[in-house]
């Protein structure tokens, strides 16, 4: 059986065919030689240590600092804000360490591959986004009182990049104003780039490696509860969910992870779909983007364990839905 796996991964080499199950789903290195179970877990062990390890060490610089938290604004301190972005790049760091130690030579996937993949590009822009959207009109629809028609924090914060001042202050507009955020979203490239330093380290490279070592479905929950507590130590300082919630931060933790495990499915299918990483970066960033719009629009002193933003409990529910749907019937069925 061994060798007859073999005699199939070179006539694909011959060929220059590598096929997405091929490359992510499979023992077999890029020049045709098979990967010792030990080397992928020794490989996805040092990658968390380095991971786990830079986010320790900040946790600890974070508790000995004064801080970050601002209660009078009820946000992050900008030097602090600053500070906690470079979490972002702590998994390509990782990523890049912990190949040089283990001389891994996999492909970076890196390369974008649109042509044969541009429904999955459409996808990762347009479609968890617009879930995020329908998950924000529910909790207003819930809880009206809290929709804030004047929009001052969001144009404020997006007044110097040509939104207008002078909106009217009914429901229409702010869902005007939402369905444009959709679509631009996924094209705000700064954010992209951040949201690669995470992909190009959770699903570029952690994830092919657990799928060498469990099947595909375990390896795409486990990765997105790695994930989710990777973000413990910005929970931890109000991240997301500020300080003023029910059980903070630890209920705020539980619930991010829970983000990260939906979430990480939609990232892990267009990776996978795509062998590439770009995709999930891009939807990536424009989660991180139109994630943020719901709470613009939100009166101050809302529960944030329950919305409006997708990382609330009823925020979520439409990227949630929809993840459960993919993991079933894309992710399982193929």
């Amino acid at each position: 059986m061994l060798h007859i796996g073999r005699i199939k991964f070179h006539k694909y080499k011959e060929e220059k065919v590598l096929s997405n199950i091929k490359v992510l789903n499979t023992n077999i290195d890029e020049k045709g030689e098979l990967l010792d179970e030990k080397i992928l877990k020794k490989r996805a062990i040092i990658y968390l240590a380095f991971v786990y390890g830079f986010i320790l060490i900040s946790l600890i610089l974070s508790i000995i600092s004064p801080n970050p938290f601002d209660k009078g604004t009820n946000s992050i301190k900008p030097a602090y804000s600053l500070w906690f972005s470079f979490f972002s790049f702590f998994p390509l760091l990782s990523n890049f360490l912990t190949r040089i130690i283990t001389k891994d030579k996999s492909p970076w996937m890196i390369k974008p591959n649109f042509r044969k993949n541009w429904r999955t590009y459409l996808i990762a822009g347009f479609l968890p986004g617009a879930l995020i959207f329908l998950g924000a009109v529910l909790y207003f629809l819930i809880f009206p009182n809290h929709l804030d028609l004047s929009a001052v924090k969001l144009i404020e914060t997006y007044g110097r990049f040509g939104l207008p001042s002078n909106l009217p202050h009914t429901v229409d507009s702010i869902i005007k104003i939402g369905f444009v955020g959709v679509l631009i979203s996924p094209f705000i490239i700064p954010v992209t780039i951040f949201a690669f330093g995470e992909e190009i380290g959770w699903r570029g490279y952690l994830l092919p490696i657990l799928m060498k070592l469990m099947n595909k479905e375990k390896a795409i929950l486990l990765n997105g509860v790695l994930w989710g507590l990777g973000h413990t130590p910005l929970i931890y300082y109000g991240f997301n969910y500020g300080l003023d919630y029910w059980g903070a931060p630890y209920t705020g933790i539980v619930a991010m992870t829970l983000v990260c495990v939906a979430l990480g499915i939609w990232l892990s299918y267009v990776t996978i779909k795509s062998n590439s990483v770009i995709p999930a970066s891009i939807l990536h960033g424009s989660i991180n983007v139109i994630g943020e719009w719901p709470a613009l629009v939100a009166i101050s002193g809302v529960n944030t364990l329950l919305g409006p933003n997708p990382t609330g409990i009823i925020g979520m529910v439409g990227l949630l839905i929809g993840a459960i749907i993919l993991f079933e019937v894309k992710l399982i069925s193929d």
